[in-house]
């Protein structure tokens, strides 16, 4: 069998930043002192929690390995384990980079030397294909499946995701819109912290808009943006940028309730005319494929969806998901302090199950939330309250258990290390307080500090208390809403909390 590459050890020094690594190298807009790409990648690209986790080990252990080829200048480039060197570097001299750990000195590092560029290429997208690529943000997975794209690399884009095209009009969209949009266009791309970057899907949902906005897509099998108004276009982007800029705290529920948001724009240098206003069909979407739950309990796979106005109830508080907005149901006074009556063309209709768009849910919970909804209030008013809180329990500390924020697991972070002090057991008043404190939306944080538990406790636990048909209702309506945000895509979840104080 022929050995394509050798496990040495490197001095530190002799390793090489990848300034144009395909991650993110696009989004990196700061100079090509090391000092500054370190600095990127510790607080834009989660090395800094590596950085703890290396410090507190004070090993870099051999199966963590980088994959390096040298370079002109007998340095070696580091193609594959950026964040890792990064952040034995900074442990050189944390107090430069601001870190709390001490000075974890590393004379060499383990490397996997390749000789030939190809062969190491196609090793990082097997890998990748296979594992990492999956946390990569999704900018970068765009820029890295149009790079295979436009050198005819079908297979490994095929590979990398099942639906390559969304992600290829994604990074073909950036390419052009980076032109005009410059550094701060970067910004807001790349990874959030509370209000900072993370609007990729902002853009992305004005795909709708694309033919009054100076482009289009091109139909399968090439995907990529084509620019129809060159001027268009440019006012476009210039426009949105600065849009966003001024309002920082905008969500993806902002775009998908207003149709003719694309107005907003006309005070920042775009201006579109009555005529050209966007219809209510959008007429570029990103299809996105998700599983959802109707109200039986079962679920259906709703294939390729494009945001449109909905037809079933809607609460009014609005959902920071996109992919969800949360539904208006108003039940008479409850916990959320919202009406309960629908308000929308079908008057009378009530939503019985939350809509659910994260990807990979477990099958056990969704069994355990479909037996809450079957749970019949008129017959059962009490089984229904206590349930309710059985429900919220399972799904919060799943949600807490295996949402990432970059390479941190939140259950992992110090922001809920209290809720798991009392090891093996959980203290669920704890990891709730502290997830409704990571919620940006002050409606939303007090839809979830305003959810009854007193009342489902009292029903549980004290025989002499029993819930009345409507109590079981309104719960259920409340209940609706809080599940719909908590199961909501991971990518809009994390949009839509304080991710900075996940560490």
């Amino acid at each position: 069998m022929q050995k394509r590459s050798n496990l040495i050890y490197v001095n530190l020094e002799d390793l090489e930043l990848d300034i144009n690594n395909p991650r993110f190298g696009e989004l990196y807009n700061g100079s090509k002192k090391e000092e500054d790409l370190i600095e990127y990648l510790l607080f834009e690209e989660a090395a800094e929690e590596i950085a703890k986790s290396i410090a507190f080990r004070n090993e870099f252990y051999e199966d963590k390995a980088l994959w390096v080829i040298k370079n002109s200048e007998g340095k070696f480039t580091v193609r594959d384990g950026n964040r890792r060197c990064a952040a034995v570097k900074a442990l050189q001299m944390p107090g430069r980079f601001k870190l709390s750990e001490s000075k974890t000195p590393f004379a060499q590092l383990p490397v996997y030397e390749y000789t030939d560029e190809d062969e190491l290429k196609s090793r990082i997208g097997e890998e990748h294909a296979a594992s990492l690529f999956r946390s990569w943000e999704r900018i970068a997975k765009a820029l890295q499946i149009l790079d295979l794209a436009n050198t005819g690399k079908q297979d490994e884009m095929n590979t990398l995701d099942s639906r390559p095209g969304d992600f290829i009009k994604l990074g073909s969209f950036y390419k052009e819109a980076v032109k005009y949009g410059g550094d701060e266009f970067r910004k807001q791309i790349r990874r959030g912290r509370g209000k900072t970057g993370g609007k990729t899907i902002i853009y992305e949902r004005l795909f709708r808009d694309a033919k009054i906005c100076g482009y289009k897509f091109r139909n399968s099998p090439t995907f990529k943006i084509e620019i129809t108004d060159p001027d268009k276009f440019k006012s476009y982007i210039k426009a949105l940028v600065k849009y966003i800029e001024t309002h920082p705290e905008i969500k993806t529920s902002d775009i998908d309730n207003d149709k003719s948001f694309i107005k907003k724009l006309k005070d920042y240098g775009f201006d579109v005319t009555k005529k050209d206003a966007p219809t209510t069909t959008p007429t570029a979407p990103i299809p996105t494929t998700s599983t959802t739950a109707n109200s039986t309990g079962t679920e259906t796979s709703t294939g390729t969806s494009t945001p449109s106005a909905s037809t079933s109830s809607s609460p009014s508080i609005a959902s920071t998901s996109s992919n969800n907005p949360i539904s208006s149901i108003t039940p008479p006074t409850s916990g959320l302090g919202v009406n309960t009556t629908p308000n929308n063309s079908k008057r009378g209709t009530i939503k019985k199950y939350p809509d659910i768009k994260r990807k990979q849910f477990p099958p056990g919970l969704k069994s355990r939330i479909d037996e809450y909804f079957l749970i019949d209030s008129i017959t059962m008013p009490n089984a229904k309250v206590a349930m309710a809180r059985i429900t919220y329990e399972c799904v919060l500390k799943y949600v807490v258990e295996s949402t990432k924020s970059g390479a941190i697991i939140f259950k992992n972070s110090g922001h809920f290390g209290t809720a798991y002090s009392r090891r093996p057991y959980t203290n669920f008043e704890e990891m709730n307080k502290k997830f409704i404190e990571l919620i940006t939306d002050t409606g939303i944080a007090q839809a979830f500090r305003n959810f009854e538990f007193d009342k489902m406790h009292q029903t549980i636990h004290n025989y002499h208390i029993s819930s009345k048909t409507i109590d079981a209702d309104q719960i259920k309506m409340n209940l609706i809403i809080l599940l719909e945000f908590m199961l909501q895509d991971v990518d809009d979840l994390l949009i839509s909390l304080d991710i900075s104080k996940i560490r």
